[in-house]
């Protein structure tokens, strides 16, 4: 019995080293810097680090990889919800968004920081400074409620009018 689990145990070992050959992307894009959103929309400097501390790591090109992002099969998971997160919303190509998806956005993360979806509690457990308080989650929502109405405002005045 106790030879069985020695060679299970060896077994086990051994995969585990084999699949750290299997590394997946951990890159971080070129940073267009007049395509930010801190650059195209006005965001305090609260907010501004509220946003880096919770929501960067996976929604920009300024990733910072922690350590258990090298050790796979964590690393795949890590790489994957950088990858799904930059897809879904990128606050380092914000430009690159036309105004209406721009504002489809700032709704979006209204309503998932709102709504306590984001960030993800797995990320929470990994990064206590995305634990955001009541009183940040609301600076956030506020800040993307105001910003998405100027952008609407300003999308309407904008408009080309009707002759």
């Amino acid at each position: 019995m106790k030879r069985i689990f020695l060679r299970g145990l060896l077994v086990a070992a051994g995969l585990f080293v084999v699949i750290q050959l299997i590394q997946p992307d951990r890159t971080n894009p070129p940073i267009k810097p007049d395509i930010r959103i801190d650059v195209l929309v006005p965001v305090s400097p609260r907010v501004m680090t509220l946003l880096r501390n919770a929501c960067f790591d996976c929604h920009s090109n300024e990733t910072r990889w922690p350590w258990y992002s090298y050790v796979a099969p964590v690393s795949w998971l890590v790489s994957r919800d950088v990858s799904v997160g930059r897809e879904n919303m990128n606050f380092s190509e914000w430009g690159s968004y036309d105004s209406r998806a721009q504002i489809g956005r700032l709704g979006a993360i209204a309503e998932e920081i709102e709504g306590g979806t984001m960030p993800l509690p797995i990320y929470i457990t990994m990064h206590t400074e995305a634990d955001l308080s009541n009183a940040e989650r609301d600076s956030i929502v506020a800040w993307a409620e105001t910003a998405r109405e100027q952008l609407i405002e300003r999308t309407r005045t904008d408009a080309p009018k009707p002759e």
